[in-house]
């Protein structure tokens, strides 16, 4: 939580600094220069804040924790590999190519970083059936492959037709699967919050009138008492976590479909009496 916390908030001010910038800029153009490096870094910070931020959030749900801690890592590292050309010029530093040095290592590492935040999250997609895990495995194949071929044509330098090509199809392929694999766990999450209860909708409570203490049998919703008349509506809905999963006999404490913790209140205590008859 307070790695979470600390990339959230450099983030945030990083951003809030960049937008400051950005309005003195417009604003005040004859009174006030904004240094180009300040401005670039504040963005450069915000932007690999936000990997830092997506890596540490899958690492606290403990889903593919070495690569979350990769993710982080080169996420470090290509924020420090921009910020030196930015600040330094490293085209001013004379012979030995360090400008293509760092260009390259900085992309590599921006890629990698990328490519972790993109499979940490969708990793986190709660999908079941077979059909999605397999759009998933494809479109996370798709994008390893356009990394791969990004940070390889960079590093060769050969870049040409073929390669621009590759680089179009495994980009498309691989935003149509990101785009795709949410929707397949969107409608997995809609059909089981769909399913039916374990009660069904229409059933008698053995219960005492509050006013005239008559013992009787009533359906569900709007009923009477059959002695005094008293009118009362009976409500029944079972207990279900946050994101929709029935907690009908469930072990533990924690709902397998989020793995968010399940109030005491809402646990299952074992079979007991509840005093209901089917109708």
């Amino acid at each position: 939580m307070r790695l979470r916390k600390t990339f959230l908030w450099s983030m945030i001010v990083s951003l809030s600094l960049s937008a400051a910038l950005g309005v003195i800029a417009i604003l005040f153009e004859r009174l006030w220069r904004v240094d180009f490096e300040v401005l670039v870094t504040s963005l450069l910070v915000g932007a690999f804040s936000m990997t830092c931020l997506v890596c540490a959030f899958v690492l606290e749900k403990r889903r593919a924790r070495g690569l979350m801690w990769i993710g982080i890592g080169c996420s470090l590292a290509a924020l420090s590999d921009w910020l030196v050309i930015v600040w330094t010029n490293p085209w001013r530093w004379g012979n030995g190519n360090w400008d293509e040095l760092l260009i390259k290592a900085g992309t590599a590492f921006t890629t990698i970083c990328l490519w972790s935040a993109h499979m940490g999250l969708m990793n986190l997609l709660q999908i079941t059936g077979w059909k999605p895990k397999i759009v998933r495995t494809a479109t996370l194949v798709l994008t390893a492959a356009l990394g791969v071929t990004i940070i390889g044509v960079v590093w060769l330098e050969e870049f040409d037709e073929w390669s621009g090509r590759l680089i179009a199809v495994l980009s498309i392929l691989g935003a149509c699967g990101t785009v795709v694999t949410p929707i397949l766990a969107l409608i997995e999450f809609l059909a089981r919050k769909g399913s039916s209860e374990t009660i069904p909708a229409k059933v008698q409570l053995r219960l005492t009138c509050p006013r005239c203490l008559a013992q009787q049998k009533l359906r569900t919703g709007l009923a009477k008492c059959a002695k005094c008349g008293l009118r009362i509506t009976i409500d029944i809905e079972e207990p279900r976590c946050t994101c929709g999963y029935l907690l009908y006999q469930l072990r533990g404490g924690t709902c397998p479909e989020c793995g968010r913790e399940v109030p005491q209140a809402d646990r299952w205590a074992g079979a007991e009496s509840t005093g209901l008859s089917r109708t």
